[in-house]
């Protein structure tokens, strides 16, 4: 995977923290086409408002599909394109052996998620959802790519979950309403000189909320659902994201 400078503590927080866990639930939602990617959607397709969902780097797991779904609820189309295209983060890649480190420094060193290949890719599903009040919401590496993607513009607010490779200077390419919601594990130095940046420019439209007791990815493959304060934080993620999107869309 190849980063610079202030990307660095969001790949080490993606590769110190464990694999995903395992969740048993039933989607709610199908696949269908979006600009050439397999997409999972989700939601009333007619409504007016609609959310890209970017994924973490495991990809269209149990816990993301929920999370769409529990978007979805709200009155939302949701849109879950598969950027990765099946190249995904696998749980052996974080056992600890050499061949599970074998694996993961292979896959981070090609990561398909990487943040200038998916700037258009982020554009052309944000171009076929041109009838909708747009939203974004971005786990881990997907918040990097709706900053700084070139379809940026087509979204009328943003959030991002456990966010990776924050920089100071993201809140230069932010100008609608914006929702951060980092973990533990995020500096929130910078999550704070995000936040303080943004509502200089659309003061009263922003929303700063940490997530102290729990892992970077809390609320994509890393929520533990069967534990029940994992499950209310997860619930309340959610929560804040519809608010969010309800108010500004």
């Amino acid at each position: 995977m190849s980063v610079s400078g202030s990307q660095n503590k969001g790949e080490y927080i993606c590769l110190l923290h464990p694999p995903p866990v395992e969740a048993d639930y039933t989607p709610k939602g199908t696949f269908k086409d979006i600009a050439g990617l397999k997409s999972y959607v989700v939601g009333p397709e007619d409504a007016d408002k609609a959310v890209v969902f970017v994924y973490d780097i495991f990809g269209l797991t149990p816990q993301a599909k929920q999370g769409a779904d529990l978007i979805a609820s709200q009155g939302f189309y949701v849109v879950m394109p598969d950027f990765m295209k099946g190249e995904v983060a696998a749980p052996d890649m974080f056992s600890g052996t050499p061949e599970g480190n074998a694996k993961k420094e292979k896959f981070f060193a090609g990561f398909p998620g990487g943040i200038s290949s998916q700037s258009k890719p982020v554009a052309d599903v944000a171009a076929a959802l041109s009838k909708y009040k747009l939203g974004g919401i971005g786990f881990c590496w997907g918040y990097k790519v709706l900053v700084t993607s070139e379809g940026s513009g087509s979204f009328k607010a943003l959030a991002g979950a456990h966010p990776s490779f924050p920089a100071n200077d993201d809140a230069d390419k932010i100008n609608v309403p914006l929702l951060l919601l980092p973990s533990q594990n995020e500096d929130m130095s910078v999550m704070k000189h995000i936040y303080a940046a943004v509502e200089k420019k659309n003061p009263g439209n922003n929303k700063l909320r940490q997530f102290a007791d729990f892992p970077h990815g809390w609320m994509g493959a890393r929520g533990n659902l069967s534990d029940p304060s994992g499950a209310k934080a997860f619930h309340d993620g959610y929560t804040e994201v519809a608010e969010f999107f309800k108010k500004h869309l």
